[in-house]
């Protein structure tokens, strides 16, 4: 997943949205183990990106948190 690293009043966050929680089964307070990378834009790994014709319907979507980090809501 890439995501924006954001304000968040004094500090700063990366939000997961309610469809990544579901999509990994996670709830509140549940333990997870986060690994962050500096992204160049310039050289995202599009092998894994679902494509349009890809039977989720919701894949583009998915398309929009890969590469933008953010989805629907």
């Amino acid at each position: 997943m890439i995501a924006k690293v954001k304000k968040w009043g004094n500090s700063f966050a990366v939000r997961l949205t309610k469809e990544d929680l579901e999509e990994l089964d996670l709830k509140k307070g549940d333990e997870v183990k986060i690994e962050i990378k500096k992204v160049d834009p310039e050289n995202i790994d599009l092998e894994d990106l679902p494509t349009f014709s890809d039977e989720d319907e919701r894949a583009s979507e998915h398309h929009d948190r890969y590469l933008y980090g953010r989805g629907q809501k």
